[in-house]
């Protein structure tokens, strides 16, 4: 995460430009429609009407059932002598004016013509339709052949009609637009003649299938808001000041929230790590938001607008596109993205345009920092905090402390603002499994974590108060533990199954998470011992040691030598399956050393590497000295054609004063070709001859984690189907190698498709790191703990190194690096020791969290302390803020405010 308070540069700005998929752009819709339908629900499934393309009429709807449904139907019912679906009209009722289905105790009577006559055009617009595969992804399709698969299984009495039967009450349920009524109905029949012969806590038990792992429910899903997003649009309505404590899980688009609000707020979006705000701007961008950027600010008119929120500029009277924006005028702008140095002048850029009461800010994360003693940012939090203006606020992290922790904070937002709601929303919406790996790879539950069970009601008690760790539940193990405990009646009468679920409707990946934790809350205490040990006895690795005289995959655990998955360049390269992993670590060098010395590569294969590498230096030594020679004469040549004439020396002048992103001169090609200089032509001829004699260092695929003979040496007869690996272009490489300020052993890791996120000096270096990550094309990602924070890349493993320091919080921030994307895939979060395993699931008091102390101290407009029992007010001192660092603009800045 980069925390300097510096302007854009030229790749940050090029970068959120790029639009979002098409997939994104409609959860983006979602989001910004949801503001004024909380309710809202998308789903872009076809029906065979949404298929066609044609109006919806009632003839045709009963053509189309006749024609693809109504003769399976019926020979369905006489094969399995099905009673409660009857043909032709109910001898009770009448027909309703629709002709549609009647439904009396249980009996549904199809009442559909066997011929439909249909007007003409009718016909000709429905003969492009003529039959329907089974692979069709129309929606009737799908439901029809679930149907058919759990009535086939139940009367061959195979108790997987169960998991179809689960299926298909979830699809039936789901938004899709214009289903055939009569298809829809015959289902909902069946469900509610066969809802008394499920077996709930069978589908409990293996709600590993049924629910995480099935593709039906995720792929034919509804897109709708998320249940803290329905909350923070109704509060954030409410005409009084508010201040609003938003915590809900990572990856669960607290980032994006903003794009709602902003549909009639003015919205000052405040983000300490620049990745987030980057990521947001691409967003809005996607969607046409007008924006406006306050990075590296020390005043208002250091503000610059995105083009679609400039209202005066100049344009190319060639190209026609915008040249220069006057970014004084700032009144179209719908969102400022800003980071904390640049909160008061974004606040004064836009109270300047709109009523403040017509303004949110929203603060992202502001807990970063706050673990640290004292840190450079404190002192400008302080300030923000105290100078701001805005009445409605939003305070926006997973980690954030929770109400009754911000004593200080709320009373002051209440001081400054008396009539002021406090708005406290908290979120732990669960649609996915994270699971916690210990270091000798099993599985982390609360139930395996105490033989005494007052230390695990204890745990239960933690665990309820920060349901955001239910994410972190495996589904599996939590299901396992509730049938074995409801199965021999070790619970309470309260936890008892049945009290807790009533129907299918009940039973989903959240419920049974909560219930999870009842059950373990309400065990009766003489059994727990039993339970325990039982389960202790049984448990198994779910990442298994590779090859090993220890065990075999699948034994019960009988050694703990702590080193279960950490080979990741050799032979635990396979268990990192379906998308990058990130290794969090303090050392990198350490853990950069490590996986170059277990990729096994022999002696002459990197000395090889080695020396084209420090061949490759020698050569860009060159390419530097001769880039500065061509440098100083072009410089000359400009000074040269600016004594021609005025014109030509104020073009002259403006072109030399440019610089291009490596901070060389810009001349105008045709100035140049004016002079017929020789020499710059041949200087730069040799230039490109040097680039061309840059080596290409490459591997084997036998070196590069989880390529085909990769696997074939360390993975032979394992699952090795979802094993991810690196896709690097031979050009990536190359553009590495050019570096001058990059670590050799970075350069040997990006052959083996890692990557390295820290503080250094090379920012092209980090910029081809990004655009790899992004793109999904790097292996792993070792990063440092200042990229806990801020990073949305979608990772689906992590490691979380010995080396780490961190508070409660700070591992919650960690674990959400992992698993941030909208698909159910594999995921897992390894701890490399079991003291963060432990800290996770402590309870700490408030005055053991520096988190909480620093925030109720700094968004505080008093000079406050902890003194250990309260917080005491101490005299009131002046706040120094410098901002050397933060004027050191980017070298790309002019080049951008010529743009």
């Amino acid at each position: 995460m980069d925390l300097k308070q510096i302007k854009l540069s030229k790749s940050e700005w090029d970068g959120i430009e790029i639009p979002v998929s098409n997939s994104e752009s409609d959860i983006l819709r979602l989001i910004t429609g949801g503001f004024l339908n909380v309710n809202i629900k998308v789903n872009k499934t076809n029906s065979i009407f949404t298929h066609l393309k044609i109006e919806y009429n009632p003839q045709i709807e009963e053509f189309l059932y006749v024609k693809f449904f109504a003769d399976k139907i019926k020979l369905m019912v006489e094969k399995y002598n099905i009673l409660f679906i009857r043909f032709g009209a109910d001898p009770t009722t009448k027909k309703n004016k629709n002709n549609s289905v009647e439904l009396e105790n249980n009996i549904y009577y199809i009442n559909v013509a066997s011929i439909v006559r249909l007007k003409s055009s009718d016909q000709i617009r429905l003969s492009r339709l003529n039959s329907l595969n089974d692979d069709t992804n129309m929606y009737e399709v799908v439901l029809y052949n679930h149907l058919e698969q759990m009535v086939e299984h139940k009367y061959s009495n195979k108790k997987t009609w169960i998991y179809f039967y689960y299926t298909i009450t979830k699809l039936i349920q789901n938004n899709v637009e214009k289903v055939n009524k009569h298809l829809k109905e015959i289902i909902q029949t069946f469900i509610k003649n066969y809802e008394s012969d499920v077996d709930l806590l069978y589908i409990v038990q293996h709600s590993l299938e049924y629910i995480e792992k099935n593709p039906n429910i995720l792929k034919y899903n509804d897109l709708s808001l998320y249940e803290h997003q329905k909350e923070i649009y109704n509060a954030i309505k409410n005409p009084n000041p508010k201040l609003i404590l938003y915590i809900a899980p990572t990856g669960t688009g607290k980032t994006l929230t903003p794009l709602g609000l902003s549909e009639k707020y003015k919205v000052i979006f405040v983000c300490a790590a620049r990745h987030v705000g980057l990521a947001l701007a691409r967003s809005a961008i996607s969607i046409h938001k007008r924006i406006a950027f306050a990075f590296g600010c020390s005043a208002a008119e250091d503000v610059r607008l995105h083009y679609f929120a400039a209202k005066e500029y100049t344009k190319d009277r060639r190209s026609g596109k915008i040249r220069k924006v006057d970014n004084t005028i700032g009144d179209k702008v719908e969102i400022i993205i800003c980071d904390i140095r640049s909160y008061l002048p974004a606040m004064f850029y836009m109270a300047s345009f709109n009523n403040i009461h017509d303004i949110v800010t929203y603060w992202d994360e502001p807990t970063i920092t706050m673990d640290y003693q004292n840190h450079d940012l404190h002192n400008i939090i302080k300030k923000n905090w105290k100078q701001n203006i805005i009445p409605n606020f939003v305070l926006s992290s997973a980690t954030l402390p929770k109400i009754h922790e911000l004593t200080q904070t709320i009373a002051d937002f209440k001081y400054k603002f008396p009539d002021a709601d406090i708005i406290n929303i908290v979120s732990h919406d669960c649609r996915k499994t994270i699971p916690l790996i210990n270091n000798n790879g099993c599985v982390v539950m609360p139930h395996y974590l105490h033989a005494d069970y007052t230390d695990i009601l204890e745990v239960v008690a933690h665990c309820e108060d920060n349901l955001t760790l239910l994410r972190y539940f495996d589904l599996k193990e939590a299901s396992e533990f509730i049938y074995y405990v409801e199965s021999n009646n070790y619970n309470k009468t309260s936890a008892k199954f049945d009290r807790n679920f009533a129907s299918v409707n009940d039973i989903d990946m959240k419920s049974i998470k909560l219930y999870y934790l009842k059950i373990l809350k309400n065990i009766i205490p003489s059994f727990w011992n039993q339970i325990y040990n039982n389960f202790i006895l049984v448990r198994t690795r779910r990442v298994n040691f590779n090859h090993t005289n220890a065990e075999k995959s699948g034994e019960p655990i009988s050694i703990n030598n702590g080193s279960c998955g950490i080979y990741v360049t050799t032979k635990d390269a396979y268990t990192l399956t379906d998308g990058p992993t990130i290794f969090l670590a303090n050392d990198l060098q350490k853990i950069s050393k490590f996986c170059i010395q277990q990729a096994n590569i022999p002696a002459v294969v990197m000395k090889d590497i080695t020396d084209k590498i420090e061949y490759n230096n020698k050569i860009n030594e060159r390419i530097v000295q001769f880039e500065k020679e061509l440098e100083f004469e072009e410089t000359r040549v400009a000074s040269k054609l600016a004594g021609s004439s005025n014109d030509t020396s104020k073009e002259a002048n403006k072109l030399s004063s440019k610089k291009d992103k490596k901070g060389k001169s810009k001349i105008a090609g045709k100035m140049l070709d004016k002079t017929g200089d020789r020499k710059i032509a041949k200087m730069r001829d040799d230039i490109e001859t040097l680039k061309t004699m840059v080596k290409n260092a490459t591997l084997d695929d036998m070196f590069i984690p989880n390529k085909l003979t990769h696997l074939k040496k360390w993975a032979k007869d394992l699952n090795t189907s979802a094993a991810f690996t690196s896709n690097i272009d031979d050009s990536i490489i190359v553009s590495i190698m050019l570096l001058t300020d990059v670590d050799d052993s970075w350069k040997i890791l990006l052959l083996l498709g890692i990557g390295v996120f820290t503080q250094h000096r090379s920012s092209d270096y980090t910029e081809i790191m990004k655009k790899l990550a992004d793109q999904q094309k790097l292996y792993l990602i070792i990063a440092d703990s200042d990229y806990i924070y801020g990073t949305n890349y979608q990772f689906c493993h992590g490691y979380l190194s010995k080396d780490l320091e961190l508070t409660q919080e700070k591992i919650i921030q960690a674990l959400g690096r992992i698993g941030r994307n909208n698909i159910q895939q594999e995921y897992s979060a390894r701890f490399r020791d079991d003291v963060h395993i432990k800290t996770l699931f402590t309870k700490f008091e408030s005055e053991n969290k520096p988190e909480v102390i620093n925030m109720n101290k700094l968004f505080n407009s008093k000079n406050v302390k902890w003194n250990g029992v309260e917080y005491e007010e101490l005299p009131e001192e002046e706040i120094n803020i410098t901002f050397d660092d933060a004027d050191e603009d980017s070298e790309e800045e002019d080049e951008e405010e010529e743009k």
